[in-house]
């Protein structure tokens, strides 16, 4: 990534990068209930994972200052410990598509209760500062949160077996991940982190094909959505990379909090579900929070 000196337009980069991430990946994760995801999963996951890593290499090649040697300047134990983090990430992609091919959309994302409070533990421990401003908003997030899922309560009871239990797995290793994500980044640079995880993600997605029946692959209503999945999401994590980069972790585990909003929305568009009212206070808390961190900084 390319120097900026300001510490105010970083923060501000970060927020408007992650907001674009926010709508690109809840059009995205629509997709993951295409005809078929119910019965053959791991045949969308694959798909879509090798299309991710054209895109990628094909960003990188064009964006990067020294095209695709960037990324392959040095492959080392660090590339493998890269790939690895990338297998780690994958794995909440494969159990975020189990639940929510099936699960209701406002239950499967308050596993972001857990993304913030593991990610914001993550980042102090990392040495971020989480100054009174921070500590107000994260309070104020986590105190909704709580507040929406106590209320939700009879939903979450009605699930069946170990799958009321997936989203809260996906935010403890998405809430891991993404810090870990962040310090490759700042470590072993944006386009090096960014094309190793996604072999990471990739290595994954073939080895659940392999282990289990994928079904057929003549169907062009899968490739076609799972074609624009890869861009979307493509694109959505690498501005999520360049907010982590631009922000820091806790900043960009603040702004992740409002997936919940964002997805709920596009579920909402897509599917016909519904948005309780008390969703909206996602949306005035994303206003004041862009505007407090930014003036803030």
């Amino acid at each position: 990534m390319y120097p900026i000196e300001s510490p105010s337009l970083l923060v501000t980069l970060a927020v408007l990068a992650e907001t674009l991430s926010l709508v690109l990946f809840g059009r995205a994760n629509t997709l993951w209930r295409s005809p078929g995801m119910a019965q053959f999963p791991q045949r969308f996951v694959l798909i879509r994972s090798v299309m991710v890593i054209v895109w990628v290499h094909l960003g990188t090649a064009i964006l990067a200052p020294d095209g695709l040697s960037t990324a392959y300047s040095v492959v080392d134990l660090n590339s493998m410990l890269l790939v690895g983090l990338g297998i780690f990430g994958g794995l909440g992609l494969v159990l975020f598509t189990l639940s929510i091919r099936s699960m209701p959309a406002q239950l499967v994302f308050f596993g972001g209760s857990l993304h913030l409070m593991v990610a914001v533990a993550v980042g102090w421990l990392l040495g971020e500062l989480i100054s009174p401003l921070r500590l107000v908003v994260i309070a104020a997030l986590l105190i909704a949160q709580m507040a929406i899922l106590w209320r939700d309560r009879a939903l979450w009871v009605r699930q069946q077996g170990a799958l009321r239990f997936l989203p809260f797995l996906v935010g403890i290793i998405w809430g891991t991940y993404f810090p870990l994500y962040g310090i490759a980044i700042h470590q072993f640079g944006f386009w090096r982190s960014l094309v190793s995880a996604e072999w990471g993600v990739l290595v994954l997605a073939i080895g659940w094909a392999v282990l289990r029946n994928h079904g057929r692959w003549d169907d062009r209503l899968m490739w076609r959505n799972m074609a624009e999945q890869s861009v979307l999401s493509s694109l959505g994590q690498a501005l999520s990379g360049a907010a982590l980069w631009w922000g820091g972790v806790i900043v960009h585990s603040i702004l992740t909090n409002f997936n919940v909003l964002v997805n709920i929305s596009a579920f909402r568009i897509r599917f016909g579900e519904t948005l309780q009212s008390k969703y909206v206070l996602y949306f005035i808390l994303y206003v004041a929070l862009a505007i407090a961190i930014v003036w803030g900084s």
